[in-house]
């Protein structure tokens, strides 16, 4: 599993943002904690816990505390690449409305959009290693090559 975190300012505050991926039931209980941490309420905890743990593919969960301007967005392995993509598309939805939400911004608005867009180019250099062919599927590889620059 890759732990990444990145920072975002949205109207001169800073958003943290703690990403996972490619997450298998076993890096539930990281995760948990992590949600734990950012003051994630029971019920929550509980749905995020289930959705988890059943090992499912193609799958992935968002959570903001609004009021301490951090997310957690995971993303759980995928049956291939464009899955995983279409994945990543779909949490990042949800993080960047969550975000803009939290500021007041307009959901149809380029600001929002730039958000997305942010996010996404910060996730990119690690995203990349998992969806590009030019890589070994072999995540311990994968894991390994985060280390080391390579083009597509």
């Amino acid at each position: 599993m890759i732990r990444q975190e990145l920072n975002i300012t949205v109207k001169g505050k800073k958003w943290h943002v703690t990403a996972f991926y490619p997450v298998t039931r076993y890096h539930v209980n990281e995760i948990m904690r992590t949600l734990k941490s950012l003051g994630c309420d029971s019920y929550s905890l509980k749905r995020a816990y289930m959705n988890l743990a059943t090992g499912q593919v193609n799958n992935g969960l968002t959570f903001s505390n609004f009021f301490s301007r951090e997310s957690v967005v995971v993303f759980a392995m995928s049956t291939s690449p464009e899955q995983y993509f279409n994945l990543i598309v779909h949490e990042l939805h949800h993080l960047s409305v969550h975000v803009a939400v939290a500021n007041g911004l307009d959901l149809e608005g380029e600001e929002t959009c730039y958000i997305n867009g942010d996010i996404a180019q910060m996730m990119f250099p690690t995203i990349k290693r998992l969806i590009c062919d030019c890589h070994d599927k072999d995540i311990d590889v994968k894991l390994k090559n985060t280390l080391h620059e390579k083009r597509c």
